[in-house]
């Protein structure tokens, strides 16, 4: 059975969050995780969740690499947003994701 006692509270923010997608094509023998990891650290600390959308190879994809599509979601813990802000934390993840793994944006 389960019990209770490690559940925890979160207060509701409250700033809203910004989601932006991200499609990139890499080599298909790149792990996901890694890609994700990536992500993780170049984003900044304003990234509060990442999901993976879509994994696609074939057409239109160069052969030997997939395309992977992320939803990236944004939120500051005493402001809002700006539009400028959430380009810049997109601009230094597809710019490591670039040098890292030779990424193209989709």
């Amino acid at each position: 059975t389960e019990t209770l006692d490690n559940l925890r509270a979160a207060p509701v923010p409250r700033h809203p969050s910004v989601s932006r997608d991200l499609s990139i094509e890499i080599d298909n023998t790149l792990p996901a995780a890694e890609v994700r990891g990536t992500i993780l650290t170049a984003a900044g600390s304003t990234l509060v969740g990442v999901a993976e959308m879509d994994r696609y190879e074939g057409q239109g994809i160069t052969p030997g690499a997939i395309s992977l599509s992320y939803r990236l979601t944004f939120r500051a813990a005493d402001r809002t947003l700006t539009d400028t802000e959430v380009q810049a934390s997109i601009d230094a993840v597809l710019g490591s994701l670039i040098e890292a793994y030779g990424a193209k944006q989709r």
